[in-house]
């Protein structure tokens, strides 16, 4: 809305270069509503949308890259607005508009690393019984090529550690560990998230992952 907002004032005062910095800001904000919006999730090209949102840009998909997301457009749309605009309604408007993103934005950053420091501490719990334990877990999809849904996966973590996830933040998780898109809503199409064997290993061989 900010950017709409100061892209029309902009584009009547003849700023060109801004305004084109609002636009690209305009879009960013458009993909980050496309991601978020709890309305027309049936319509196709939402879907795919976020499909494609999810493959190539999935750092915004994150609570954490989101996060950082808000905080930059918050700040460069607050920094644009406030050196281009004049009188002290569209000043008032450039603090309004621009504040709230970037205050949300440092709020899921401080949550997505909390999130990101109990799911690594439940990894570090995982490397010397993966080998041993993960057959006895991935009752659903067996084999080098199966996987654990997220009532395993939460069960795994659970008796490895104590580290239990509730079912929002199993979403984060698996949407942060599973590299195929396609895996994120189940492989045969159902609402079950698996998390593929392989993907499983790298992730608690690897390092820590943001949420």
């Amino acid at each position: 809305t900010g950017a709409m907002v100061g892209g029309i004032a902009l584009f009547f005062s003849l700023e060109t270069v801004d305004f084109l910095q609002m636009t690209y800001l305009t879009l960013f904000g458009f993909v980050l509503a496309i991601l978020d919006t709890p309305f027309l999730k049936s319509v196709k090209i939402v879907t795919e949308s976020r499909m494609y949102v999810g493959k190539y840009v999935q750092f915004v998909t994150r609570v954490t890259g989101k996060g950082v997301t808000l905080v930059f457009l918050g700040s460069a749309l607050f920094m644009t607005m406030w050196d281009n605009v004049e009188g002290a309604f569209m000043e008032f408007l450039a603090v309004v508009l621009c504040l709230f993103p970037t205050v949300v934005g440092l709020c899921a950053i401080a949550i997505g690393l909390l999130k990101s420091s109990k799911l690594d501490k439940a990894r570090r719990m995982l490397e010397t019984t993966i080998d041993q334990r993960y057959n006895h877990f991935a009752q659903t999809y067996h084999g080098p090529q199966g996987g654990l849904t997220m009532a395993e996966f939460n069960a795994m973590t659970m008796e490895n550690g104590g580290y239990k996830f509730e079912p929002l933040d199993l979403k984060l998780v698996f949407n942060a560990l599973v590299s195929n898109p396609s895996w994120r809503g189940g492989p045969m199409g159902n609402d079950d998230w698996v998390i593929p064997r392989q993907d499983l290993w790298e992730w608690v061989k690897g390092g820590i992952v943001l949420l």
